[in-house]
């Protein structure tokens, strides 16, 4: 009875992700990987097309959790204001992320959790404008156009054209011998090449894997509005 008594006190003291259940959360990063893929070939000439996709992830309780979604038709990219420790509201059905904050909405697949130290809590002003939000319009991303619900009955004014904000990150074109080889950064799958990533300054690593040959690695130092190209030679085993 004892032993029973243990284990139920040490389980309910264990943070848990409830499904179906909205938590609070903070962003702890968004990335963005474009991958280039042939559509279709006009007289030995490739039509190419890039695929953006946005891995975002967040912080919630005791664990990380990672989830992406590909930028189609209607769909818009993250708010700018989604940065490390912003606040947002967090529900997770199955393998499906929902993120909510005053700025936007996104519909996510996750591809990754893992434990981490207790999360930052909210202030009390977090606390309030996640409160105040649910009147508010909000952009949705991550939905299809079926998934949007709008209204017809007073219609917000439309907001005043914004100057694009200066460039904050940037970008490396990676290409590899074989073709299609799959690109990790700082450990994290970004697709396959031939493939162009948009990284946060700093010192990042480069592997480049594909089966039947030695993987390829390189670090190399990005910088705001950087354009850098990688070649990955890649040996047979």
């Amino acid at each position: 009875m004892r032993r029973l008594l243990l284990v139920v006190l040490v389980l309910s003291s264990v943070p848990l992700i409830a499904a179906d259940t909205w938590q609070y959360g903070r962003i702890k990063d968004v990335r963005k990987s474009v991958t280039t893929k042939t559509k279709a070939w006009v007289v030995n000439t490739p039509i190419n097309e890039d695929q953006i996709t946005y891995t975002i992830s967040v912080h919630v309780l005791d664990k990380i959790l990672a989830g992406n979604y590909e930028l189609q038709g209607e769909e818009s990219a993250p708010p700018p204001e989604w940065t490390a420790n912003y606040a947002v509201k967090v529900q997770v059905v199955g393998d499906t992320m929902y993120l909510r904050g005053p700025t936007g909405e996104a519909h996510l697949r996750i591809t990754q959790r893992k434990n981490a130290g207790p999360m930052q809590p909210l202030t009390a002003e977090e606390k309030k404008q996640l409160a105040e939000m649910e009147a508010a319009p909000r952009s949705l991303i991550g939905f299809s156009e079926d998934s949007k619900t709008t209204s017809t009955t007073n219609p917000a004014p439309e907001a005043a054209p914004q100057p694009p904000p200066p460039p904050s990150v940037g970008s490396v074109t990676v290409r590899s011998t074989p073709y299609l080889s799959e690109v990790f950064v700082d450990g994290d799958s970004m697709g396959y090449t031939p493939a162009k990533i948009n990284l946060a300054p700093g010192k990042h690593t480069f592997r480049v894997e594909k089966s039947g040959y030695k993987p390829w690695t390189k670090e190399i130092m990005i910088t705001v509005g950087s354009e850098l190209t990688l070649d990955a030679s890649l040996e047979r085993r």
